[in-house]
């Protein structure tokens, strides 16, 4: 199996291309939760409540929605949900009114209530989020149902923006490879593993996708020409650009934060190093120089410093240096295999694979070297991505056989698969959408 930008990669690429040489701020805010100290808010969703009578297939479709965003909220970890009685549709309110008391004793802080009612042969919802201690609504959203998951998606990120000042993750997507027999195409899907969409159909290998931070563009590697090269696909236009395609190895693309330079391993000099390539000049600067394979350099949030994998030791370790290649200094010294390192957007995490026991698993560390956490035992774990807040991980798995695309939580909690596909595999999770 490929992997990203590891030294199993940079191997196989050189043998495949034919090259030898490398050896907001928001302060008013409803409530501030601890997701670090994983102290979520406790939410139950109420039967929908509907108004007049509505044919029981509309409150059946209605309620997929409804169980999205419950998904959606529960995956979020601002929230953890409670599961209402099945038994009684009605419990919990009287003549349309709450009855605080009764959601309480399940344990319930706050209480979604979705409405629904018909009117000139259209679904409108509303959803509202009561705070059961202070007796009122603190969220309330009216919308014409158009029963896509997406419309639920964008009502918990707007839950999420309201009731913490941060925003959600359930409108972001994940770009991925997908195999196709001998070949690997781009595609994209949602972060819960729905609405699949190709990106590229190049009858090649297409590796390593990287999203501008405005998320308009991927950059990803191409054997179109039957060797390494970087492009750039524009996702609004659908053109493809080429980055670099420079003798030797062209690998590892990673945007940097304002989207104006491209992080790259190239092998032009006769080795795999890291260089800076800046978009308007198309001009390259070299930041290491190193006898050893330098190669996955990644940004930190505020583009000062770059994390990279170097074997200068005699094996893959991670290192950190400044944005300029200097002040290099190694980070990681336990395991005699780690690479393919990924910084969290928050900037206190850097998440990267290491070989334990023969398997690559997925680690996690503070940028400082220390606090080593593994967080994933089960089958080869490789191609860790983070979500755009810092909370969660995409990485690929091959622990049911091949590889599919998997989400967890910062903590490796909640570990799930997302694919059943021939195989996925290098996910990169997108930046937040754009705001309506």
């Amino acid at each position: 199996m490929m992997r990203k930008a590891n030294l199993i990669t940079i191997y196989i690429i050189l043998l495949l291309s034919g090259t030898t040489s490398c050896a907001v701020a928001q302060t008013d805010v409803y409530l501030k939760l601890s997701t670090s100290e994983r102290r979520p808010i406790e939410l139950v969703v109420s039967p929908i409540q509907a108004q007049g009578k509505i044919p029981r297939e509309t409150v059946a479709k209605v309620k997929e929605i409804i169980d999205v965003l419950s998904d959606d909220l529960a995956f979020s970890l601002y929230f953890q949900l409670i599961e209402p009685p099945d038994s009684d549709p009605g419990y919990g309110f009287k003549k349309g009114q709450v009855l605080a008391g009764s959601w309480q004793l399940l344990g319930a802080k706050m209480l979604l209530i979705p409405e629904l009612r018909t009117e000139k042969k259209q679904e409108h919802l509303k959803i509202r989020i009561y705070d059961l201690g202070v007796g009122r609504d603190i969220f309330t959203k009216q919308i014409v149902v158009d029963h896509s998951r997406g419309q639920a998606h964008r009502i918990c990120d707007e839950i999420i923006k309201t009731l913490t000042g941060e925003n959600g993750v359930a409108s972001t997507r994940i770009a991925f490879c997908q195999k196709h027999g001998q070949n690997k195409e781009l595609a994209v899907l949602d972060y819960d593993g729905h609405n699949l969409q190709k990106l590229t159909a190049l009858s090649t290998i297409n590796l390593s996708p990287d999203w501008s931070p405005d998320g308009s563009r991927l950059a990803f590697i191409s054997f179109q020409r039957n060797r390494t090269e970087i492009y750039s696909l524009d996702m609004r236009a659908w053109k493809l650009q080429a980055i670099s395609q420079v003798e030797g190895l062209n690998t590892s693309p990673a945007w940097s934060p304002d989207g104006k330079k491209m992080a790259l391993t190239l092998s032009r000099d006769g080795n795999a190093e890291i260089y800076l390539y800046t978009l308007d000049s198309r001009s390259l600067q070299r930041l290491t120089n190193s006898w050893a394979i330098d190669c996955s350099p990644g940004w930190s949030p505020n583009g000062r410093e770059l994390v990279f994998t170097s074997d200068r030791p005699g094996s893959p370790q991670i290192y950190l240096m400044d944005a300029d290649g200097s002040n290099i200094r190694r980070l990681t010294y336990q395991g005699n295999y780690n690479t393919s390192p990924v910084w969290s957007p928050k900037g206190d995490k850097i998440a990267f694979v290491s070989r334990i026991n023969g398997l690559f698993q997925i680690c996690a560390m503070n940028v400082t070297g220390d606090g080593y956490t593994q967080l994933t035992y089960e089958g080869d774990n490789e191609d860790p991505s983070w979500s755009p807040d810092g909370l969660h991980l995409a990485f690929s798995s091959s622990r049911t056989g091949s590889s599919q695309l998997w989400l967890m939580h910062w903590d490796g909690s909640g570990q799930k698969a997302v694919t059943n596909l021939s195989g996925a595999l290098m996910p990169a999770w997108s930046p937040f959408p754009p705001t309506p």
